[in-house]
């Protein structure tokens, strides 16, 4: 990543961790919408086709396995920067926004657990329209969530009222 780089995922976060939770009998929800969480789980939307398009415009880039935000660390690799996140413009299903809504839930314990495999990359602002082409093109939703910082900047997720959100949980840790 590069200093005043963009921060932009491909597809939506978050509906793996719901289905994980049903699965482990720790969320109930209707049958029929339940089924469209058990195919993001099983069957996850994997954009092959945008891997050799991202050398055009990207200057990093790593798949979301572990979480938003431990797999956004890894992809920094300790080099001085830092990030600022948008909540609101971290892309989740309609499906996810509905249940959040009726439960009254955050949508922050959501996006940042893991096995989404979408695509977290970092690109210059001026690679903007590229970007915006090739999503297109592919027919693949990608969006605009963040900003790379220099590391002086503590890193932060920030609502829709521009607070900082503390996240309890980072995403998966590997233990070695």
């Amino acid at each position: 990543a590069k200093l005043n780089d963009d921060i932009y995922v491909t597809g939506n976060l978050g509906d793996s961790f719901l289905e994980l939770k049903i699965l482990k009998k720790k969320f109930k929800i209707k049958k029929n919408l339940a089924n469209y969480f058990i195919n993001k789980y099983y069957k996850p939307d994997i954009h092959l086709n945008l891997s050799k398009h991202l050398l055009k415009f990207a200057n990093t880039s790593i798949d979301i396995s572990d979480g938003l935000l431990s797999d956004l660390e890894k992809m920094l690799n300790k080099q001085n920067l830092s990030f600022q996140l948008n909540e609101n413009k971290i892309p989740i299903s309609k499906q996810l926004t509905k249940i959040i809504k009726i439960k009254k839930l955050k949508k922050i314990n959501f996006i940042s657990n893991g096995d989404d495999y979408q695509i977290l990359f970092t690109a210059a602002p001026k690679k903007a329209r590229i970007i915006k082409n090739i999503s297109k093109i592919l027919e693949i939703k990608i969006s605009k969530i963040g900003k790379i910082f220099s590391s002086k900047k503590r890193s932060a997720i920030i609502d829709e009222k521009g607070k900082q959100i503390v996240l309890k949980n980072k995403g998966y840790i590997h233990q070695f």
